[in-house]
């Protein structure tokens, strides 16, 4: 049976690749932006994840509360280094999408 623990770290890779193929030019600071992220939902994840896994939440629960927690990712770095807000909310919106649908992967 699959675990929260593999859940996070499956996100982490995915914050890894998300970086890499969509904002190369500022791939540093996506990293950053996406782990700092995944660091302050943390505790909420491994609850929800755990009651998906559980099925106490639906999937499209777990996904409602994950998209609940956007104005959380500030994506500051990205921002900082100059990154349009319109792009640092579509990489936000992207790693949103990758929680959800890791979830599903792995917990499901």
């Amino acid at each position: 049976m699959p675990d929260v623990d593999a859940f996070l770290d499956a996100l982490r890779d995915e914050v890894t690749d998300l970086a890499r193929t969509h904002l190369q030019e500022m791939q540093e600071a996506a990293l950053e932006d996406g782990e700092a992220f995944l660091n302050q939902t943390q505790d909420d994840l491994k609850r929800w994840g755990r009651l998906l896994e559980q099925g106490e939440l639906s999937r499209e629960e777990f996904e409602s509360l994950v998209r609940g927690q956007k104005d959380v990712a500030e994506m500051e770095a990205l921002k900082q280094a100059g990154l349009a807000a319109i792009r640092a909310e579509q990489f936000r919106d992207a790693l949103i999408d990758r929680i959800v649908g890791t979830a599903s992967r792995i917990l499901l």
